[in-house]
């Protein structure tokens, strides 16, 4: 099965505003080539949300290419490829979209979403986050970095692939009931999802992590009122909350002067410039410094307290 994976960063709401790039090129089933750039947005203007999904920053990308010399090496990937990503609408809309800003006529290539193609397939899933299919494979990953996104992207096709003992992705579109998408010099068509679907897994779902907190039952966070800035991976906003209700605290909306304790997914908070800073964490770094006892966490740290 041959293929390239890739995946996008970007440093605000645009889609033409890329700040890194993934791909993995598989041969025969194999992984035989990864490429990872960092890219200068055109415009410089990094959204505090997505520094905190991706840790990318606008120091970091200041002396870096913009997309049209990192586009030079990269193209030839692309021609007449299979090109496969996890929310694929997203990843083919910010090439798309960056082509167009620099005026840049792309090649010809056919393109399948992992993520359509794993809520079709393993059914009892939870939902189709690309961390949470790789959960549930077994698969360990760095996720938000486009590199590592990519190479997990391309496990959940190789996956997919194994477990149906077929290597055509003609064949696979349509057991699943994922369409294959088009990219080419009359625009593009895009991979979506059929109402039927011929085949799914018979793999069993075992529980997310999430899940196995319920179990929990202790007084951890008594006490303590917890905020959440940012998207979290490991668990969504909902259940990070109900998690803080269950170990004694309370889970708040927003920074206030009961506010004990900042969760954010941003690891090295020390290190960023206050306009890189989500509004919660700057109000939080302000009631700190008159005087009121705030905890940061990120994530990993949250997570390591249960």
């Amino acid at each position: 099965m041959n293929f390239i994976a890739i995946d996008f960063e970007t440093a605000n709401e645009k889609r033409n505003s890329p700040c890194s790039i993934g791909i993995v090129v598989v041969k025969n089933g194999h992984v035989v080539e990864k490429i990872h750039h960092l890219i200068r947005p055109k415009e410089i203007r990094f959204m505090p949300i997505n520094i905190g999904i991706h840790g990318i920053r606008p120091s970091m990308v200041e002396n870096e290419p913009e997309f049209d010399k990192v586009w030079q090496k990269i193209k030839h990937y692309f021609n007449e490829s299979l090109v496969i990503a996890h929310n694929a609408s997203f990843d083919i809309s910010v090439l798309r979209n960056s082509a167009e800003l620099y005026d840049i006529e792309l090649p010809s290539f056919k393109y399948i979403c992992t993520m359509k193609l794993a809520r079709n397939f393993y059914k009892g899933i939870e939902n189709a986050r690309l961390n949470t299919v790789n959960n549930f494979l077994g698969y360990e990953f760095k996720h938000h970095d486009a590199l590592y996104d990519a190479l997990a992207c391309s496990n959940i096709l190789l996956n997919i692939s194994k477990e149906l003992g077929c290597k055509d992705i003609n064949e696979i579109s349509k057991l699943i009931g994922v369409t294959i998408g088009t990219v080419d010099s009359n625009g593009y068509s895009p991979s979506s999802t059929k109402t039927k679907v011929f085949r799914t897994s018979n793999r069993m779902y075992e529980p997310k992590i999430e899940n196995k907190f319920e179990k929990l039952d202790n007084d951890l966070f008594r006490n303590e009122q917890v905020v959440f800035t940012g998207k979290l991976t490991s668990l969504s906003r909902d259940e990070a909350m109900r998690l803080v209700k269950r170990l004694g605290g309370t889970a708040g909306s927003s920074v206030t002067r009961k506010t004990t304790i900042l969760v954010t997914n941003m690891k090295d908070i020390k290190d960023l410039r206050r306009e890189e800073m989500s509004i919660k964490l700057k109000k939080a770094i302000d009631l700190n410094a008159k005087g009121q006892d705030i905890k940061f966490l990120n994530e990993e740290e949250f997570l390591k307290l249960r």
